[in-house]
């Protein structure tokens, strides 16, 4: 226009836009609202004049806002995402205090105390070692002498009765001692995991209604990670039904799909029975890393998704002694091993891990060709090698997280791991030593073991 004031050929072009976007996109109707129902574009179209009918409004319910909210997340809009939570949902505090890495540091030091006579501090620690596997607090409490795990760790080593006691008793009394504290591990983690495990799950849905569907329960993960760990997939389909977020994290990097991984690593016979139906809901597409400033997207169908799941998932207790396991308790010390990797693999259906896979030998081809030092193309680089035949996560390696990227050991809190299954007993490693020595054989400052 000749007139630089004029904007009416802008609004024009406004309208004309707003027409095609709608008469392009629309799927089954197109109702046009115009007040001059005399406008000449209306006889040009062939339009036939209509009543506007209203329809009733419609409240949405938590479910949808949370859903919506979920969707918002996801899209990277986290404003919009919390204006919803802040304002349709309005989740009530949960009226008892979740167990974190924060709660217990607080609480250590009074429940180390020898001289302390309350049982309360020192009780929660135990009760949260005992759920993630992290043995060495029951050790330091046994030292407290705390009589609960002074009868779990009766000569300060979890699980066994040390050198000190063994030159007096027998064979069978070590293994009664060891069944002993593997079975109150269990009696823990049943005690917890049993509302997540039943059929009827109204209560907790009652729960995530009034608390919000990701509250923290009392052992500090949220109901979709009890659920996974419990193996129970309706009840996790529901929570995700409600806008559950998977992705959520723990003060160990786990996710809930992490945590039914973490389970089957200790259970294979879980793997067998519950991974499949958790893996459809919240297992995810893909695991994006970086290595050496390279974007590494590993995918189901790759035999490095799986292994890398199982060290992701394993790492915070592969030093742990509060598992029954079928290889000696210095073989996990130097890292993941093939055996160990197979056990779990072999159990899942075949959908997931295919006929041809189900020999050791290919778990070995797996581990060898994603090694540091492999000359395989491409080179992913996931792992490296401890020793000969064990590996560990590569400490070069990035992971995606949703606040970014961070170091994989630092992303799965190894610092955390080394104090609660670090150990100075007879033929164990600590977490932080083995990855110390990992980083200074990189770094060709020591030699590989054999």
């Amino acid at each position: 226009a000749k007139d630089k004031s004029d904007k009416a050929l802008e609004l024009y072009k406004f309208y004309v836009n707003a027409l095609y976007v709608a008469m392009t996109r629309a799927v089954e109707s197109l109702t046009i609202v115009e007040s001059d129902t005399g406008h000449p574009l209306i006889d040009l179209l062939g339009l036939r004049l209509g009543e506007a009918r209203i329809a009733p409004a419609q409240a949405s319910s938590k479910e949808e806002w949370a859903q919506e909210a979920r969707k918002l997340e996801l899209q990277g809009k986290q404003e919009q995402a919390r204006a919803i939570r802040d304002t349709f949902l309005q989740a009530k505090p949960v009226p008892w205090t979740p167990w974190s890495r924060q709660l217990i540091e607080d609480l250590a030091p009074k429940a180390l105390d020898r001289g302390n006579p309350s049982a309360k501090q020192k009780q929660v620690v135990l009760d949260y070692a005992l759920w993630h596997g992290q043995q060495a607090w029951v050790e330091r409490l046994a030292r407290a002498s705390f009589q609960p795990a002074r009868s779990l760790a009766p000569d300060g080593d979890f699980g066994w009765i040390g050198d000190s006691t063994m030159l007096g008793v027998q064979l069978p009394d070590w293994k009664k001692q060891q069944e002993l504290s593997l079975r109150a591990v269990a009696a823990l983690r049943q005690r917890h995991l049993q509302p997540y495990a039943a059929k009827n799950f109204k209560d907790i849905l009652r729960l995530c209604d009034t608390h919000g569907v990701d509250h923290l329960t009392l052992v500090g993960g949220t109901p979709l990670m009890l659920a996974a760990r419990a193996g129970n997939a309706a009840l996790a389909q529901a929570l995700l039904d409600k806008g559950a977020d998977p992705t959520a994290e723990d003060e160990f990097g786990h996710t809930a799909w992490r945590h039914a991984v973490n389970r089957s690593l200790e259970e294979p016979t879980f793997a067998k029975a519950a991974l499949a139906l958790l893996f459809e809901r919240i297992a995810p597409a893909g695991i994006d890393v970086q290595v050496d400033g390279r974007l590494v997207r590993v995918e189901h169908h790759q035999g490095e998704y799986w292994v890398l799941t199982l060290m992701l998932a394993g790492l915070k207790t592969q030093w742990s002694q509060c598992s029954a396991r079928p290889h000696p308790s210095w073989k996990y010390g130097q890292g993941f091993f093939a055996e160990q990797l197979h056990q779990v693999l072999e159990a899942l259906p075949v959908h997931l891990w295919k006929e041809v896979r189900r020999k050791r030998s290919y778990v070995n081809q797996v581990l060898a060709r994603a090694e540091v030092d492999s000359s395989y193309r491409p080179a992913r680089k996931l792992w490296a090698r401890t020793r000969n035949g064990y590996y560990l996560p590569n400490p070069a390696m990035l992971l995606r997280q949703r606040d970014g990227w961070r170091p994989v050991y630092e992303a799965l809190q190894l610092n955390w791991v080394d104090r609660g299954s670090g150990s100075e007993g007879t033929y164990r490693t600590r977490p932080a030593a083995a990855v110390a020595r990992l980083n200074d054989r990189l770094a060709g400052a020591a030699d590989e073991l054999f």
